[in-house]
C-alpha cells in the first residue's frame, strides 16, 4: 500500500521536504520499473537464478547480474558488512552495487532547529543512516536515489528525506552527479519515524515481493558536550 507524500516547509532561503511513509506491513513495493526476486528461470538483462535443490526444494535466490554473484535475498546482515545487489533505477537500466550500511545515529529534533518543521515531524525521531555505495555494473547510477529504507517498530518502510537546500550534518541526497563502474562513495541518509517511532533495521527492498535484505546493529546518539 503506497501512501507517498511529501511535505515542505521554507525555512528562511531553505527549503526541506521530507518524506513520509512508503510500505506498510505487506504492502506495495517499488513498481514494475523494479527488479523482482525472479522465478527460478533465466530472464533478459543478464539475470540468472538457481532454479532450486534436486528434491524441489527452493533454494535461496543466487541471482548473478552482470557477472556479479548477488547477496541471497532475506540476508540478514549486520552494521559494517555489505551485501550485492540489484535493482532497476528506471525502465531500461539495471543497477549492480555493494551496499554496507556504516553507522546509526539517533538525532534530537532540535538537529533541525534551524529548519520549519511541520507539527507532525516535530513529534517524530529523526536518524542518521551511513552508508557506502560502490557501483559493480555498467550503468552508470548518477542521480539515482539510495536504494535504503528504515523499518520501523510498526512494520513500516519509510523513505529518506530529501532537502532542497544544502544540509551538512546528513545531506541525504541521490548518488552523485556521475557515478559509473568502479565507483564508491559514503552517504547519509535522514530518515524521521512518526510518532516518536524506533529504528528496527535498514533493509534494501526494490519490490514487493522481494525478501529484504536488512542490517541491525547499535545505534549511537550524538556525544554531549560539556558546558
Amino acid at each position: 500500500m503506497h501512501n507517498d507524500r511529501v511535505m515542505s516547509r521554507i525555512a528562511g532561503p531553505a527549503i526541506v521536504a521530507l518524506a513520509g511513509l512508503l510500505l506498510a506491513g505487506c504492502g506495495g513495493g517499488g513498481g514494475d520499473s523494479s527488479p523482482s526476486a525472479g522465478d527460478g528461470s533465466s530472464s533478459s538483462g543478464g539475470f540468472s537464478q538457481s532454479s532450486g535443490s534436486p528434491d524441489g526444494t527452493p533454494a535461496p535466490s543466487q541471482a548473478v547480474v552482470q557477472g556479479v554473484k548477488l547477496s541471497p535475498e532475506g540476508a540478514k546482515l549486520h552494521v559494517g558488512q555489505s551485501a550485492r545487489v540489484s535493482w532497476k533505477p528506471d525502465q531500461t537500466s539495471t543497477a549492480v552495487a555493494s551496499i554496507a550500511v556504516t553507522r546509526l545515529q539517533r538525532m534530537p529534533i532540535g538537529t533541525f532547529a534551524d529548519w520549519r518543521l511541520p507539527p507532525e515531524t516535530l513529534k517524530s525521531t529523526p536518524y542518521f543512516v551511513h552508508a557506502t555505495v560502490r557501483n559493480l555494473g555498467r550503468t552508470d547510477l548518477g542521480g539515482a536515489p539510495v536504494p535504503l529504507y528504515l523499518l520501523d517498530q510498526r512494520n513500516t518502510l519509510l523513505q529518506s528525506s530529501s532537502f532542497q537546500a544544502q544540509f551538512k550534518a546528513c545531506p541525504s541526497t541521490p548518488l552523485p552527479a556521475k557515478f559509473t563502474r568502479g565507483k564508491k562513495v559514503a552517504v547519509c541518509l535522514v530518515f524521521f519515524v512518526p510518532d516518536h517511532g524506533k529504528l528496527i533495521a535498514i533493509s534494501f527492498r526494490p519490490t514487493q515481493d522481494f525478501d529484504a535484505i536488512t542490517w541491525d546493529g547499535p545505534v549511537r546518539s550524538p556525544k554531549r558536550t560539556k558546558k
